[in-house]
């Protein structure tokens, strides 16, 4: 049984290595230029949109209770919202 669970995972990684050398080898014969990945780049880019994406929100809800804080002032500071420590 194991073996032909890893006949069949053996198969199917040779089908994908096939497809991918068919995929990049038409790159080739056509002449277009292969670029290459790094995954360090794509990481570091991922985590300073994450961290970007953060800071929007953050930036958004403090807009959002600065403007509920404006529209239920009545002189006390009763109805006013606190602000979201980090």
């Amino acid at each position: 049984m194991e073996i032909m669970i890893i006949s069949a995972l053996s198969m199917v990684l040779v089908f994908l290595a096939f497809i991918t050398g068919l995929h990049y080898g038409s790159k080739v014969r056509k002449g277009e230029t292969i670029e290459m990945v790094n995954p360090v780049k794509v990481v570091k880019e991922y985590v300073k949109e994450e961290k970007l994406e953060k800071q929007k929100d953050k930036e958004q809800q403090i807009e959002e209770i600065n403007l509920a804080n404006i529209d239920s002032y009545n002189g006390t500071s009763l109805g006013q919202k606190d602000f979201p420590n980090e």
